[in-house]
């Protein structure tokens, strides 16, 4: 009877599901520009390739994302059905709300929303993304119907320990998307340092790591701006633990600051139709509280993202190098400080 009940258990044993092998830290994710807008090219090859997802990314790239302990993406269009185009802008994107269910498909946890684009559609449209996102289930922060919200940051435990994510902006020459204040919506402007530093301050006395995803730099440069630098170590110097930035729709440098990673550019992500070198910026969180963190090169090309092949990667890599200061990738992409 012994034997009997041994061999079922053995038997029950077997035909259970093996357990997924412990990962030894938790990846944190971040990408740069993402444009889900209907009158662009993204919207239109996801509808035409009826692909779903892997119509615009290729399944290496969503089995990062999904995989993912904590995925944030730059999210830069309108949400609505509804608007005008803002005027004198060249370039508007919007989404109709159902769109925002790519996201789950990329695995996304976090939308970032201080970009010029947000406020492509006016304010009606504007107002309409908040509900669009609550309707997903997905977060966002860097916008507002006030300065309060807009400035809040989103926080989150991963592997023990306590994160907060902020996001403001600096990206434009004609101010067209407007500030939050005090009694109106907008985004999280950061042109003038004090709000940010101030939100840096106040997030890191509660917190164990705080992150601070900044949209600055010239775009299509690779070269820095100087209150780009300036700012980015004002921010470390403020408590960020790092700081992470787009905009630029390329990629720029990284820096080692005071042992604090700055990140200057992650570039286009899924944006548009040009054919352009991109990364993912992972953060690796082991259970000692020990980060180490790697650019992940990638290629957007005919409005489709995928990892670079190794000749690719050495060429990024060795990019991304020569435009750096104080740091450098490896031929993994982890950076190291010089």
């Amino acid at each position: 009877m012994i034997k009997r009940l041994l061999f079922l258990v053995i038997c029950l044993l077997a035909l259970m599901p093996a357990a997924a092998e412990p990962k030894d830290y938790a990846a944190i994710d971040f990408v740069g520009d993402v444009s889900l807008a209907d009158n662009w090219a993204v919207g239109w090859r996801y509808d035409a390739r009826k692909k779903k997802v892997l119509g615009i990314l290729s399944k290496d790239i969503v089995d990062i994302m999904t995989k993912s302990d904590f995925m944030v993406v730059n999210s830069e269009f309108a949400v609505s059905n509804r608007g005008k185009p803002v005027e004198n802008k060249k370039y508007t994107f919007r989404a109709r709300p159902e769109r925002l269910n790519i996201y789950h498909e990329m695995g996304v946890d976090l939308a970032l929303l201080a970009n010029n684009h947000v406020y492509d559609y006016g304010k009606e449209a504007f107002l309409d993304m908040f509900d669009a996102f609550d309707a997903v289930g997905i977060p966002y922060i860097g916008a507002g119907h006030d300065l309060e919200e807009a400035m809040r940051p989103y926080n989150v435990v991963i592997n023990g320990y306590k994160f907060a994510i902020l996001n403001g902006s600096r990206a434009e020459k004609y101010r067209l998307t407007p500030g939050a204040t005090a009694s109106e919506p907008g985004i999280f402007l950061c042109y003038d340092t004090t709000n940010m530093v101030n939100a840096i301050r106040k997030a890191k006395e509660d917190n164990d790591i705080v992150i601070a995803v900044i949209h600055f730099g010239k775009e299509l440069s690779h070269d820095l701006e100087k209150e780009q630098v300036e700012s980015a170590r004002l921010y470390i110097d403020s408590g960020a633990d790092m700081v992470v930035g787009h905009h630029a729709h390329v990629l720029q440098g990284v820096e080692f600051y005071k042992d604090k990673p700055i990140i200057y550019n992650l570039g286009n992500f899924i944006f548009n139709a040009d054919t352009v070198d991109t990364a993912i910026f992972e953060v690796r969180l082991d259970a000692d509280g020990k980060m180490e963190y790697y650019i992940i090169p990638a290629i957007q090309d005919e409005v489709y993202t995928r990892l670079a092949n190794p000749e690719e990667k050495a060429r990024i890599i060795k990019d991304i190098n020569s435009w750096s200061i104080n740091a450098y990738l490896d031929s993994d992409g982890r950076m190291m400080k010089k």
